[in-house]
């Protein structure tokens, strides 16, 4: 009976450690995942108050989101990198990479650069916002 009594406490104490480092782990997945509505294909409308055109960029800037990752286009060159979310209306892309091609696309540096310091979103009649610590930064529509 003892043998009985043991066993059963030693199995119900591995299952309750499991239980609780599976939880953890699904704590800290959703903490970073991305939002749904934000994993789709934006495509930027305004940079810093101004509307932009094609004479900004060779093409319109884009981004692809998914729940971790994002890749696009500045209008010239590829990007990719990793998003975050640290809580809600939060999403940051973080080790942006570019491709080096010589462009025109004047506002280039300008978009990369807000890209890096995002810290906010939110999303009103199929427009993405992003701001920073200043306010916001620019503007998207779905692609």
């Amino acid at each position: 009976m003892k043998r009985i009594l043991i066993l059963f406490i030693a199995v119900s104490l591995a299952y309750s450690c499991k239980s609780a480092k599976d939880s953890k782990s699904t704590a800290s997945t959703n903490e970073n995942a991305i939002e749904k509505k934000l994993q789709q294909t934006w495509v930027l409308e305004n940079l810093n108050g101004k509307v932009v055109t094609e004479k900004d960029f060779s093409v319109l800037p884009k981004i692809v989101m998914t729940s971790s990752t994002f890749s696009g286009s500045t209008g010239c060159n590829a990007i990719k990198g990793n998003l975050s979310s640290k809580g809600e209306k939060q999403v940051q892309f973080l080790n942006l990479t570019t491709e080096t091609k010589k462009c025109d696309a004047k506002q280039e540096g300008e978009f990369l650069q807000l890209l890096r310091t995002n810290s906010g979103y939110s999303i009103d009649n199929n427009k993405l916002f992003l701001s920073n610590q200043f306010g916001l930064t620019m503007s998207f529509k779905k692609g």
